[in-house]
């Protein structure tokens, strides 16, 4: 299972991602939430998005950063007082060599992986992708799933940054 700390940072890129889009095409279109989201279906970000390049750059990344790399490493025994790089040495230094081979670490969490967790973002890029599908979902479909992405990013904001103006106001409208 995905760790929850990982998810939610997944979710956070996304939406993140998502809601400037949208906000930059409504603020220099000056248009509706809704026709922002349609202008954005023609976008190379959309386009990008609906083929999963957010989590692919993110699995990427972390088979990038597969431990096994670093089982050489003079890293490895180096005496240090940073705590992130003691707790790196101790999975180094605890897990067998094949163990390394199936582990990867997200640095921005730092949370460790396993092949079978990355199989389970792989599945969670291609529900992704079954959603944005323009050709095989009915258009209103995937504007609200764009919706969903952005309204979560409005209840993200006002949790981390309740002061900060939010230009889809979004929250406001369902409210």
């Amino acid at each position: 299972m995905i760790p929850q700390k990982v998810k939610e940072h997944i979710e956070e890129y996304i939406s993140q991602e998502v809601y400037v889009q949208i906000a930059i095409i409504k603020g220099k279109e000056k248009v509706s939430i809704e026709t922002a989201i349609d202008k954005y279906f023609n976008t190379n970000h959309f386009r990008d998005f609906s083929e999963g390049k957010p989590y692919i750059h993110f699995i990427d990344g972390l088979r990038d950063k597969c431990l096994g790399k670093l089982k050489n490493s003079p890293m490895r025994d180096k005496v240090t007082e940073d705590e992130t790089i003691k707790l790196l040495q101790k999975k180094l230094n605890d897990l067998s060599d094949d163990e390394l081979e199936d582990t990867y670490w997200e640095i921005e969490t730092g949370e460790f992986f396993t092949g079978e967790q990355i199989k389970e973002l792989e599945n969670n890029c291609s529900e992704l992708i079954k959603l944005l599908n323009l050709s095989s979902k009915n258009k209103k479909e995937v504007q609200k799933t764009i919706m969903n992405f952005c309204e979560n990013y409005e209840k993200l904001c006002q949790k981390k940054y309740p002061e900060a103006p939010l230009p889809l106001e979004i929250l406001k409208s369902v409210n």
